[in-house]
């Protein structure tokens, strides 16, 4: 027989669940919208956002420490790109079973930006985040990013090309 016990637990997972992919969500488009006060509410203020990727281990100058070094690097990323569109899926977490204010997941990412001349990079990899719930609220304690890869500028206008309609072709309802 399930008791209301087992019933508020697996509640409560579900809401870990549903607020854990809200932060992956907001920091996408916090990031995306330059929504300043939405990106820095991911993290929790002695976070680590590792950008450095698996090649570059020594590389210190893409580890940022603390919320204001993180701020400082994602307002960089906003005066460089003019526009970024980052897309998460596949975000899997678990909690940790001796402390359920920690958990860690991960998710894979693919992100386009525009360069300054006009054309556009797409890149991704996968974030490894650990997630610290502090006063009822879960934050980024940390986000590594792992397998990053970068495909060359693409050449284009900036614009979606959509073929006109092949009218000579019967479409379903003819």
């Amino acid at each position: 027989m399930v008791t209301i016990e087992d019933l508020a637990a697996r509640l409560e997972q579900v809401e870990t669940q549903l607020a854990l992919h809200r932060l992956a969500a907001d920091y996408c488009i916090g990031a995306d919208q330059e929504d300043l006060e939405r990106f820095a509410g991911v993290w929790t203020d002695g976070a680590l956002w590792d950008a450095a990727g698996d090649d570059l281990e020594d590389d210190e100058e893409h580890r940022f420490h603390g919320l204001e070094a993180i701020l400082a690097a994602v307002r960089g990323q906003w005066a460089t790109f003019s526009r970024m569109q980052h897309a998460t899926t596949n975000h899997v977490v678990d909690r940790d079973t001796d402390d359920l204010d920690q958990a860690v997941g991960r998710c894979d990412v693919v992100v386009t930006v525009q360069l300054p001349d006009g054309r556009w990079v797409v890149g991704g990899g996968v974030y490894e985040d650990h997630y610290q719930r502090r006063d009822g609220v879960w934050r980024i304690a940390s986000r590594t990013v792992r397998r990053p890869f970068d495909l060359a500028p693409l050449d284009g206008h900036g614009g979606a090309r959509v073929p006109a309609p092949d009218l000579d072709t019967p479409r379903v309802s003819d």
